[in-house]
């Protein structure tokens, strides 16, 4: 079969990210003998004429789209994507008879209500490089279609139970039907995955979800042949591990560090870690492997936030992986939620002093949380009239706790001018789109906060 596969994410801010779920897509189809194009609007001057046209000369029979995300997940400026997604799929509609299916993380998490509220034939709930293999097949094979928890079919019941697939072997993504090269010089990285799963269970988060709660680990040679296609055919000298937690389980990230130096693998990387489970040795396996930056997810410097949002660490373990970084003069940055479940002006206090301590290379803070289908936090927000029964999360809505409503966005204003290394995305402080484009323009490596430890001077307002 033909089949035109399309990425509708446009957003650049704070980079543009490469479709990395699509790839994965493209790579299964083309192992079942598919030929396949994709149409990657991130770059698109003019998306929908050009969709247009891809339309008009390639003819598929299939048409598959990809939802990244929802939303930008930024209070109070939030901005939902789904007007974008709306006139892609009027343009497939109009230019194409082909059948529609709508896949990707952003449709996953809200599934139901965007079979009912989009124009698509077909939807898949998690991993799809299995399901959209088998329901080709179908389609070739004149086989009938049913329902299943992963598959949803416009005007057909839904199933009882709707849960993410997961693929039983994680292999390599196939990115050469992209512009790979430009999301490292617009980006500053390409960004590549060794595991799929999360065991935690953290109020707001979607990664069990999507991937479940088993950790699925790739084989860590397969993982070192990626990172040489990679620095061999793009010239990639930045990489990001886009793993839910780089550092867990801790044996893996040792294998494949010491794999990295046995091999010679000359790049450097950034990841996301879980400060509980940061030691020293590790540290310095992935300092020798090439790190260049850590992220951590820290939420809060207060214990009783902590508790709240049922981490999987203390603050003590966040101290002491902060200090760890410091001691060996390694970036990194904490990001933090303000204003979850029983947040208070204490808490906020004792999260900008804990920062204030351990001064990390940057601190990124979000207002609010996204709330979203099927997380404790959905179930908390309803409880406490955040929302209705009927509220449609596919649209962005934030919880914000009882004691700060109206005034956490003039808390956190206060208190991150004060700071240098501070960066609110909600609020504009340190980051704008017009600062995000000229920064770019330097192909800067890496992840832009570390932009922000450079700085010689507070910063006494918002960058513009």
């Amino acid at each position: 079969m033909n089949i035109l596969l399309v990425s509708v994410n446009r957003e650049r801010m704070p980079a543009p990210v490469f479709p990395l779920g699509l790839a994965y897509i493209a790579r299964a189809l083309k192992d079942g003998g598919h030929t396949i194009e994709v149409m990657d609007l991130c770059f698109s001057q003019n998306a929908l004429d050009n969709l247009k046209g891809v339309l008009t000369r390639f003819l598929p029979d299939l048409i598959g789209l990809s939802l990244r995300n929802l939303d930008n997940l930024t209070y109070p400026t939030s901005i939902s994507y789904l007007k974008e997604v709306e006139e892609v799929i009027e343009v497939c509609r109009q230019s194409s008879r082909s059948k529609l299916v709508i896949g990707g993380s952003g449709y996953s998490l809200a599934p139901k209500e965007l079979l009912e509220h989009l124009d698509i034939d077909y939807g898949i709930v998690g991993e799809g490089e299995e399901i959209i293999s088998n329901l080709v097949d179908s389609f070739e094979k004149n086989l009938p279609i049913s329902p299943s928890p992963h598959l949803l079919i416009k005007e057909r019941p839904l199933p009882t139970l709707v849960s993410g697939a997961q693929v039983s072997n994680l292999s390599a993504p196939d990115r050469t039907l992209f512009n790979t090269r430009r999301y490292l010089e617009e980006g500053g990285m390409l960004n590549l995955q060794t595991k799929r799963g999360c065991p935690f269970s953290c109020i707001y988060c979607t990664y069990p979800l999507l991937e479940g709660k088993k950790v699925r680990l790739r084989e860590v040679d397969e993982v070192i042949e990626e990172i040489r296609h990679l620095i061999q055919d793009q010239g990639t000298d930045y990489i990001y591990f886009v793993d839910d937690i780089f550092n867990y389980p801790v044996s893996f990230a040792e294998k494949l560090c010491r794999r990295m130096v046995e091999k010679k693998i000359e790049v450097k990387w950034s990841a996301f870690v879980n400060p509980g489970f940061l030691s020293e040795d590790l540290l310095k396996r992935m300092l020798e492997a090439g790190c260049a930056g850590i992220e951590f997810g820290t939420d809060s410097g207060s214990p009783k936030m902590l508790k709240n949002y049922k981490k999987s660490f203390t603050i003590e373990e966040v101290a002491q992986a902060s200090q760890l970084c410091s001691k060996y003069s390694i970036n990194h940055c904490h990001y933090i939620l303000f204003g979850g479940p029983r947040e208070d002006e204490k808490t906020i206090e004792e999260s900008f002093e804990l920062m204030d301590q351990l001064n990390p290379t940057a601190v990124i803070a979000m207002l609010g949380i996204r709330i979203y289908p099927g997380t404790e936090l959905e179930q908390i927000s309803l409880s406490q009239g955040v929302i209705e029964k009927d509220t449609n999360l596919m649209y962005p809505f934030f919880y914000i706790s009882p004691a700060l409503k109206g005034r956490l966005e003039d808390i956190i204003r206060e208190k991150a001018l004060e700071r240098r290394q501070w960066i609110v995305p909600g609020l504009e402080i340190n980051i704008t789109q017009n600062l995000m484009e000229q920064i770019r323009r330097f192909r800067v490596r890496g992840p832009l906060w570390e932009l922000v430890g450079r700085m010689k001077k507070a910063r006494v307002k918002p960058l513009k």
